[in-house]
């Protein structure tokens, strides 16, 4: 076995699986609060990379204060998906398979709106320089030792993407309002009884969600481009790390995820790259045959 080529695609894992973990978090805080397939949380993910690139552009905003734009966008998209797709639907008693028919009919309908207003090139994240150019607003730096290489990106998908994993938690299990979350997304009924504001903690776990969305728009943005299509396939990814890791865990989401970023990538050791689609979604379907509870969830009684 080459021993190089193993650890550098160990490395590879990490990255991809912290920045699956992430996807996961921000789609399961949703998901396990509301019951609501939230397909429309890659809407937020488009928002925040194309709101930190126009306000760059347009507004000549430097780096950090476009990515904090585009964070704002990606919150208001997430909250206006709420208030004007779902409460809508929820005040007139809505299934879920309704909740769900909105959440893919705007997300099948906001690429062609960036497509509209944005035209349907790629766009690179770019600011202006000192002499008022636009130039690349990321100078991707290369790290090596040895052998092993990452980039200044992947380092921050690591750090970032824990650190904001690592609050969550910790706000959902130690603060009042994430106890709250916590009721509801045991026990709705029970939760509703003694008192807690189902529609405020709505509010809360989108915001939450379309946040840690937005952020990994940004890196994909910085990266790579900003596309009309961009969002999707991750969001995806998002949904398997949910239901792979376990469903009502973020923890378990968390490392589900970063487990399914390192199956991916070590996948290669034996098979083509572009067979690692095939790999995560073989991996889903494993281990819910084994598993329905998903990797580090608990059996219902």
């Amino acid at each position: 076995m080459n021993f190089e080529l193993l650890a550098q695609l160990t490395i590879a894992g990490i990255v991809l699986g912290s920045f699956y973990a992430l996807l996961g978090v921000s789609f399961g805080l949703v998901y396990q609060t509301s019951k609501i397939f939230h397909l429309a949380n890659a809407i937020p993910f488009a928002a925040g990379g194309y709101g930190a690139v126009w306000s760059a552009e347009v507004l000549h905003l430097p780096l950090f204060v476009a990515l904090a734009f585009g964070l704002l966008m990606a919150v208001v998209f997430g909250l206006l998906i709420l208030f004007l797709g779902y409460f809508p639907v929820m005040r007139r008693n809505g299934a879920l398979l309704s909740l769900f028919l909105v959440s893919l009919g705007i997300t099948v309908a906001f690429p062609n709106l960036l497509q509209i207003v944005f035209g349907t090139e790629n766009i690179p994240l770019r600011t202006y320089n000192s002499e008022g150019e636009l130039s690349s607003a990321f100078d991707n730096r290369v790290f090596s030792s040895g052998f092993l290489t990452i980039t200044l990106i992947d380092v921050l998908k690591i750090i970032v993407s824990w650190v904001l994993i690592i609050a969550v938690v910790v706000f959902v299990k130690r603060t009042r309002s994430g106890r709250s979350i916590t009721a509801l997304r045991t026990n709705p009924t029970m939760a509703t009884a003694v008192g807690i504001d189902r529609k405020r903690v709505y509010i809360l776990v989108f915001a939450l969600g379309s946040f840690l969305a937005g952020v990994a728009g940004l890196f994909v943005t910085a990266e790579f481009v900003a596309s009309p299509v961009m969002a999707l396939q991750w969001t995806i990814v998002g949904f398997i790390a949910v239901f792979f890791g376990g469903i009502g865990s973020l923890v378990g989401t968390a490392f589900g995820g970063l487990v399914l970023g390192l199956l991916s990538s070590l996948s290669s050791l034996y098979l083509p790259v572009n067979y690692s689609p095939i790999v995560v979604f073989a991996s889903l379907f494993i281990i819910l045959l084994i598993r329905p509870q998903g990797l580090f969830g608990k059996a219902s009684v």
